[in-house]
């Protein structure tokens, strides 16, 4: 699929606020107590961000860890990002999906709220440099 360049820049931004509203969501499932929703849409505002990256170098992953696997290459081990962002996105994916299949998982409120700082700073991070990069 083609798509112009004024297209890209539109879907880019719509995925950094798909991002931040993502982590609002969590803060607000996270003062619900839902602790599990709030880790689900912690990685979601990671994996949105991400696919920004993504979509702002033209690639295209049919799966998570595939964008993931992109987000490590492309960025932390070419020193665009710290490593520390991409261990959050790590965490936050494994967080995730522990959530959504572990019956028996028990997150506690401290990790969700250091998930909750690392997904933040994370999409600002992405979408700075973002800005940088294509003018948004």
């Amino acid at each position: 699929m083609t798509i112009s360049d004024d297209q890209r820049k539109f879907l880019i931004t719509h995925r950094l606020e798909s991002a931040r509203e993502a982590i609002e969501d969590a803060k607000v499932l996270r003062d619900r107590q839902s602790l599990r929703g709030a880790a689900n849409r912690i990685y979601y505002a990671m994996f949105h961000a991400v696919s920004a990256l993504a979509l702002e170098r033209q690639y295209l992953s049919k799966t998570h860890s595939g964008l993931i696997a992109f987000f490590q290459r492309d960025f932390v081990k070419a020193g665009m990002f710290d490593r520390a962002h991409g261990r959050a996105l790590q965490k936050a994916f494994e967080d995730r999906s522990d959530a959504d299949y572990d019956d028996l998982l028990t997150l506690s409120f401290e990790q969700v709220d250091t998930r909750i700082d690392e997904a933040t700073r994370f999409v600002e991070e992405v979408s700075s440099f973002l800005d940088k990069s294509t003018a948004l």
